[in-house]
C-alpha cells in the first residue's frame, strides 16, 4: 500500500498535505476536505475518507487540487480556454513532474 504524502510542491507552491480526524472533520462545518491558501498553503482531508482510498478518495483528493488550481492560476472571471488550458497545465503538472511523484503514485493506487 502506498502511504498518502505529507506534502507535495505544484507550481509555485509547496503545499502541506494534513489528515483530520473523521470526526473532527464531520463537525465542522462538515468538510470532508479543505483548500487553505493563506501561507503556508494546505490542504486538509477527512482521514477516514483518505484511509479507506478507493474513488471517494481519489474524487476528494482531486477536487482538492481542483481549488489549489483555481488560486494558483488567478481563474475567476476568466474564459473557457484559459480555464481549459489551466486545468490541462496543472494536471500535467500532477502527472509529470517528479515534485508530485508521491501524490500520483497514491492517486493511481487508489484507481
Amino acid at each position: 500500500m502506498i502511504k498518502f504524502p505529507k506534502e507535495i510542491s505544484i507550481g509555485a507552491f509547496k503545499v502541506k498535505l494534513k489528515l483530520v480526524d473523521g470526526s473532527v472533520a464531520k463537525n465542522v462545518g462538515e468538510m470532508q476536505g479543505v483548500f487553505l491558501q493563506s501561507p503556508p498553503v494546505q490542504i486538509m482531508f477527512d482521514k477516514d475518507i483518505i484511509d479507506a482510498g478507493g474513488s471517494d478518495a481519489v474524487n476528494l483528493v482531486i477536487h482538492e487540487l481542483g481549488h489549489l488550481m483555481f488560486y494558483e492560476f488567478s481563474l475567476r472571471d476568466k474564459d473557457e480556454e484559459t480555464v481549459v488550458n489551466s486545468i490541462g497545465n496543472f494536471y500535467t503538472q500532477l502527472f509529470f513532474r517528479e515534485e508530485c511523484k508521491p501524490l500520483k503514485d497514491w492517486i493511481l493506487n487508489n484507481v
